[in-house]
C-alpha cells in the first residue's frame, strides 16, 4: 500500500477578467486527492471588471485572493504567489490557468512523479480537449536552432500509446507542479516576459541547472484551445516575437542564434508581416516590427528579479517544530 505524507501545498491562479472560471476551478480544488495541508492564492492581474467582489465572497479560510495595482503580466503574478507560499513553508507549489477542468487525481499523481524522481523540479499533466478526445500537448520541445515551441502529441487522438512518464524540454504553462527546491535553486518565473514563453524559459533554464521536467501522461487537465482566435491579436503578436527572440538570446549559442535570425528574418517574419497586411490587421503588422526589435535590443531580458526569494532564513530554537519534506511511505502489508 502506498500513503502519501506530505506536509504543505501552494496553489498558485492568475485571475484576469475571469472570475466564473477562476471560481469554478477553485470549487473543484476543494473536491482534489491529496494536498495535506493547503493555501490558494488567486492573484488578479489588476482585472477592470467585478472579479474582486464576485471571487473573494466565496473563498473559504484558506483561500486568499490578491489584487495587483497594474497589469503585470502572467510570470509576475504567479511569483507574487509562489512567495506567499515560500514564506508560508509550502513544499510544493500548483500553478493553474483558471480556465481549465481538473482531474480528481491531478495532485497525487504529480506528487507521487516528483517525489520518485530527485533531479525532476516540475511535473506537468497532459492537456486535453474539452471533450477529452484529443491532444492539446504533452510537455514541449523547443528547437534553438528555428525558435519554435512545440507542444508534443499537438492534436492526435488521445488513444494514442502512452508511457508512464516522458521527458520534455519545458512544461505547458496549463498546470505544473514545481518542487520548492527548484525555485531555491533556480529561480522564479522571468517577471519581464508578461504574456507567453515563460514556460519556454523557465524549462530551458531548469535543464542548464541540470533539472528535469516530466510529464505524467495518467495525470490530466481539460482545457479549450484558443490560438487561433488570437491569430491577429497586436498584443499576443509583439509579446510572443519579442520573447521568443529573448529565449534565443539567454540560451542559444552563436552558431544556434545566428540559424534562428536567419531563419526568422527570411521566412517568418516576412510571413507574417504579409499575412497580417493582406488582412487588412495594420496595427498586428507594426507590433511584429515592434516585436522583433525589442527583442533584438531590448536589456529587459538580462533582468534578474526572479531570482529573488523571500528571506526566510532563521535560527532554530529548542522546542521548534520543524515540518518535514513530503514522503511517499510503501507500507508492507501483513500476510494473514
Amino acid at each position: 500500500m502506498v500513503k502519501i505524507d506530505f506536509s504543505k501545498l501552494c496553489i498558485v491562479i492568475v485571475n484576469y477578467k475571469s472570475p466564473k472560471e477562476t471560481l469554478s476551478l477553485v470549487r473543484s480544488l476543494r473536491e482534489m486527492k491529496g494536498g495535506g495541508e493547503r493555501q490558494v492564492y488567486i492573484v488578479d492581474s489588476h482585472s477592470e471588471d467585478e472579479s474582486k467582489d464576485i471571487i473573494e465572497r466565496e473563498l473559504l479560510q484558506n483561500e486568499f485572493f490578491i489584487k495587483m495595482d497594474k497589469n503585470y503580466g502572467y510570470g509576475y503574478c504567479n511569483n507574487v504567489g509562489i512567495r506567499k507560499g515560500l514564506l508560508w513553508g509550502a513544499e510544493f507549489f500548483l500553478i493553474l490557468n483558471p480556465d481549465i477542468k481538473v482531474d480528481k487525481d491531478l495532485i497525487f499523481r504529480l506528487v507521487i512523479a516528483l517525489e520518485a524522481q530527485k533531479k525532476s523540479g516540475m511535473a506537468v499533466p497532459v492537456s486535453l480537449s474539452e471533450d477529452g478526445k484529443r491532444v492539446q500537448s504533452i510537455g514541449g520541445d523547443f528547437s534553438l536552432f528555428t525558435g519554435r515551441a512545440k507542444r508534443r502529441g499537438y492534436n492526435k487522438n488521445i488513444t494514442r500509446e502512452q508511457k508512464d512518464f516522458e521527458y520534455v524540454d519545458f512544461p505547458v504553462g496549463d498546470a505544473i507542479l514545481f518542487k520548492r527546491e527548484f525555485f531555491e535553486d533556480a529561480g522564479l518565473f522571468h517577471e519581464k516576459f508578461f504574456l507567453y514563453y515563460e514556460d519556454v524559459e523557465i524549462g530551458l533554464r531548469a535543464k542548464k541547472e541540470y533539472w528535469k521536467c516530466v510529464v505524467i501522461p495518467k495525470a490530466k487537465v481539460f482545457h479549450r484551445d484558443t490560438t487561433r482566435e488570437r491569430l491577429f491579436d497586436p498584443t499576443v503578436n509583439f509579446v510572443s516575437i519579442r520573447n521568443q527572440i529573448w529565449v534565443e538570446r539567454l540560451y542559444a549559442n552563436i552558431f544556434q542564434y545566428t540559424i534562428f535570425l536567419l531563419f526568422s528574418f527570411l521566412l517568418r517574419y516576412p510571413f507574417k508581416m504579409v499575412r497580417a497586411f493582406l488582412f487588412c490587421r495594420f496595427k498586428c503588422f507594426f507590433m511584429i516590427v515592434k516585436g522583433v526589435f525589442s527583442g533584438l535590443f531590448s536589456k529587459e531580458v538580462y533582468d534578474g528579479s526572479h531570482l529573488n526569494l523571500p528571506n526566510i532564513t532563521r535560527e532554530i530554537e529548542e522546542g521548534d517544530f520543524v515540518p518535514e519534506s513530503p514522503r511517499i511511505i510503501f507500507e508492507r502489508t501483513k500476510k494473514k
